[in-house]
């Protein structure tokens, strides 16, 4: 009976060691075949996101180098054909907006061409056509734009046949009017509608597209007025506007002004509310911004330092002023920042590169872009929407 049990047992035994050889062969077969799959299909991913060290793998944006680029419909990112793939709406998707771009300041100058009688001397006229062409074309070397605002110089333009104004917008500088009428106490406010109408209505016989004004501060409703004779916006603002609001809203330093050039000082006074435009409805609440308004105030910051360098004190303050003004510049908002100059006062042409050389450094920084003033109000109402 021992015997039996013992053969019995070892037969058992050997059978059971035969089909755990054979499992064994069979598993050995499966992870070979496993392994061969691998080794065919896509390769491995290392650590960085790269396969074999050559081109990256697509990251979870599409692409493999992190910047955010969807695939285009065509289902590549290079325009190519590729097949379509369904594409989930992302955030990432959306057209870019202005709130997602790097703050920028918008700097101009505003050039004022009054006091000359140009259409009554020609030689006169001519000089300062020539100038208007140099200080262009100064600017112009940098890529800075200059805005200019003409009273005299349009009537010289008529007269002498020199059309300088419709060439600098054709050259991509700014050109508006400077109407330099309302500021008297005993002007007829019933006339200013029909008044900055004529201004428009003369440069437009030039050529030019006219679209904004400056030297209307008054008692008037200077705002209502603008708006009426067809301008979309104002430049150049100076204290004396507060004088078409009721005077217990006026500040106190300016209640009583009795000319524009006594309260000829930059209004509002803070930088901060310098930085933006705004719409007017009327004279009388012209600081206060209704999104209803037919008039865009661009807000002035003073005048351009006439000799930029180490001995006049106002151009270091220009600049402190500039980089106060890219310090408050915020992203999502039009930023605008720029200064007057009149023509009557004449900068070497070598000085005023030197201003534009140290401009430039923020330009080149991308801190600051040059803008026409209407450039300003057009980036303005594309952001209103």
């Amino acid at each position: 009976m021992l015997s039996f049990e013992s053969n019995v047992n070892d037969s058992h035994t050997k059978e059971w060691t035969t089909r755990m050889k054979r499992l064994s062969v069979f598993l050995m077969l499966l992870a070979v075949l496993s392994l061969s799959c691998s080794l065919t299909g896509a390769p491995l991913s290392t650590p960085t996101g790269r396969g074999d060290g050559g081109e990256a793998l697509p990251s979870p944006t599409g692409r493999g180098d992190g910047r955010e680029t969807l695939p285009s419909p065509t289902g590549r990112g290079d325009g190519g054909e590729g097949t379509t793939q369904p594409q989930v709406p992302t955030e990432a998707a959306a057209e870019p907006t202005v709130s997602d771009e790097k703050a920028i300041l918008y700097l101009g100058i505003m050039v004022h061409l009054e006091g000359w009688n140009d259409d009554q001397d020609q030689a006169r006229f001519a000089r300062h056509v020539q100038l208007m062409r140099e200080y262009a074309s100064l600017f112009e070397t940098y890529g800075a734009k200059l805005t200019w605002e003409s009273k005299e110089v349009t009537d010289g333009a008529l007269k002498w046949g020199d059309n300088v104004l419709l060439e600098m917008q054709q050259r991509g500088h700014g050109v508006g009017v400077h109407a330099d009428i309302g500021g008297n106490k005993n002007y007829n406010c019933r006339n200013f509608a029909a008044g900055l109408r004529a201004e428009k209505e003369q440069l437009e016989s030039l050529g030019v597209t006219v679209r904004h004004v400056s030297g209307i501060v008054s008692h008037c409703d200077w705002v209502t007025a603008a708006a009426d004779a067809g301008y979309l916006f104002t430049t150049g603002n100076v204290a004396y506007a507060v004088m078409s609001m009721p005077a217990e809203n006026r500040p106190p330093e300016y209640r009583d002004c009795q000319t524009p050039a006594s309260c000829h000082d930059v209004f509002p006074a803070e930088l901060e509310a310098r930085l933006h435009p705004w719409r007017a409805n009327s004279g009388a609440d012209w600081l206060t911004h209704d999104p209803n308004g037919k008039l865009v105030i661009l807000p002035s910051s003073g005048g351009l330092c006439v000799r930029p360098k180490s001995d006049d004190p106002s151009c270091e303050a220009f600049f402190r002023e500039l980089e106060q003004a890219i310090a408050l510049a915020q992203p999502g908002q039009v930023n605008t920042y720029y200064v007057s100059w009149s023509l009557g006062q004449s900068i070497e042409l070598d000085v005023l590169e030197a201003w534009l050389q140290r401009i430039d450094a923020y330009v080149k920084a991308g801190q600051v872009e040059w803008k026409t003033l209407p450039e300003m109000y057009d980036a303005y109402v594309r952001n209103e929407h």
